[in-house]
């Protein structure tokens, strides 16, 4: 398994719905940050951590557009 890589400070995906973009995920200062609707600014250690942070708000998998 790959690790993801922490370092770069870069923007990951956007989620949207119904085509419009309602937030995004991005690496800044070595942490996994959420932006929009989905909360601003909530960081996350790991991928897993952040799936488990999206429960609640109804996105699925094919709202995630890398």
């Amino acid at each position: 398994m790959k690790d993801l890589d922490l370092t770069k400070d870069q923007h990951l995906m956007s989620i949207r719905t119904n085509g419009e973009e309602i937030g995004g995920i991005e690496i800044l200062d070595g942490k996994i940050t959420t932006y929009g609707t989905i909360g601003e600014g909530n960081t996350y250690e790991n991928f897993v951590d952040l799936i488990y942070g999206l429960q609640g708000f109804d996105i699925k998998i094919d709202d995630l557009f890398f």
